[in-house]
Parts: structure tokens; sequence; C-alpha cells
């Protein structure tokens, strides 16, 4: 039979029929590809989002007809980390020795609040001023817990306004082999890229008045000797992870950090043993 002799609907059939084929050939093409890409180049690819786009079409008849069309976006984990790291560097201060910018820089500290720092309590004394994005702030050592290492800065003022502070990642959803990076310098902008490789209790806080807290930690695969005291870890969305302190390294070699979302914990079940009964 010719073409010529077909009727509308058998064109109609015959064109569903060649894109039925069409489609076939192309998915199997794709994952032969696929297949044979280096692991590099599939490793990058991270994730893919679907997002659903709504437009309203006027009809004739005065009612309205929603066509909705989705559109899928591939997210490279290359393009969320970099976006990570440039986020998380505002709310990454630089510690002074001192409260004057002639003191050195002796470690890093994590915005968690619009008013408050965590940082490396080995290296605090009773003030200190910090560099925060554009700002320099003085910040006083309002809590100590020496279990983990960990120091909370109090702004002294509150004229200045602060960056807004991290999110924190829930310790509990932290998955073996997760990508984290750890904000390393306090002489200039580095960063060294790791993965979780344990997790793990470190220690239980006792605070008088309340149950203890048992605070956890994360080893990665980052290189102890590159890290700055203080030096935040964040996941590939800047949530903070976690804390690093002198504490925390178990043992040379890789980095632990003290998690994030149970430092907050541990400032919450302090700050209700404060809070005088009504």
């Amino acid at each position: 039979m010719d073409i010529e002799d077909l009727n509308k609907t058998q064109i109609i059939l015959l064109v569903l029929l060649v894109s039925f084929v069409t489609s076939i050939a192309t998915g199997i093409v794709t994952v032969s590809l696929l297949a044979q890409a280096p692991p590099a180049v599939i490793q990058t690819v991270n994730r893919i989002v679907e997002r659903t786009v709504e437009t309203v079409v006027p009809r004739d008849t005065g009612l309205t007809q929603v066509t909705t069309k989705e559109t899928t976006i591939i997210v490279k984990e290359d393009d969320l980390i970099t976006d990570a790291i440039a986020a998380s560097l505002t709310k990454t201060g630089r510690v002074f020795a001192g409260t004057a910018t002639s003191t050195p820089i002796v470690g890093l500290a994590a915005q968690i609040s619009p008013t408050t720092l965590v940082t490396d309590l080995s290296i605090v004394g009773k003030e200190h001023l910090v560099a925060l994005g554009n700002t320099l702030e003085v910040f006083t050592v309002s809590q100590k817990f020496p279990d983990i290492g960990i120091a909370i800065l109090s702004a002294k003022s509150t004229t200045t306004p602060l960056a807004s502070p991290f999110r924190m990642a829930d310790v509990s959803g932290i998955k073996l082999g997760q990508t984290v990076t750890a904000l390393v310098s306090v002489a200039s902008e580095r960063v060294a890229i790791g993965a979780v490789a344990a997790r793990y209790v470190f220690t239980n806080v006792t605070l008088e008045g309340a149950n203890p807290v048992s605070v956890r930690a994360l080893d990665t695969t980052i290189v102890e000797a590159s890290l700055s005291p203080g030096a935040p870890l964040i996941n590939i969305f800047g949530d903070l992870v976690g804390v690093e302190t002198s504490m925390a390294q178990s043992s040379p070699g890789n980095a632990t950090f003290i998690a994030a979302s149970d430092i907050l914990a541990l400032l919450t079940a302090s700050k209700a043993t404060t809070t005088p009964a009504h």
C-alpha cells in the first residue's frame, strides 16, 4: 500500500507508531551512553528536580483553563557546593586574640543566631574582636562547655546588623559517605572537601537540673592538619553540620567535628536550667 493511499486516521496512527519507536530508540541510546561515561561525569549530576509551571489561558466561554508544564532541571553537585561555600563565608567569623585588629587571628567561629557564635574553647579568653562578613564586632564568652571544647560568643552590642546565621543540619539525617566541606583557613578563603566517615556519641554533657545531653561527633576524610580551630563543617546545601574543636580530635589524621545540632540542643537545655520559674 502506498502512503498516498492512507486516509487521515491511518496517517495519524503511522505518525504515533514512528514517534513511539523513536522514543524507545532514544532511551536505549541514552542508557548506553551513560553506561559508557566515566564515573566522574555520572557523579557530577547529583539530583534531578521537577518544577511545575502553571499558566492560565482565557477561553471564549469566560472560563479559564489551567495548563501545566513540567520542566526538568539538572542540578550539579559542584554548583551546590560552590553556592554553599559562598553563602557560608558571610556566616563564618575570624576570631582575633583580643579586642583589636592588631592582635593575631586565632581561629574561626560559626554564627548560630543573630548575636551568637560558636567556636573552639581552646582559643578564647573573655572578649574577642570578630570579623564577620563586612562587620567588626566585639564578642564576649558567654558559655563554656569544656567536655566538648565548645565556647559560645555573644555580641557585646547589637547595634551593628549581622549576617543571617547558619541553618542547622540534623546529625540524625547525616549519612555515611555524604559530601561535606570545611572552611579551614583564618588567613584566606580556603576550603577542604571530604566525606562523612563515621558517626558516634562523643560524650554525655551533664547540666545542673537537667538530664544529660548526648553530644555526637562526625569523623570525616578531611585532613585534621589543614583545619583552623573552630572551623565549621557544612553540607552541600550550606547547612552547618559540625564545628571543629581540639577536644573532638580523638586521634591524629582525619578531622572530627562536634555535631552542630547537638550543640544547639545543649544550648537549649542549658538555657532551660537557668530560666527562673514563674
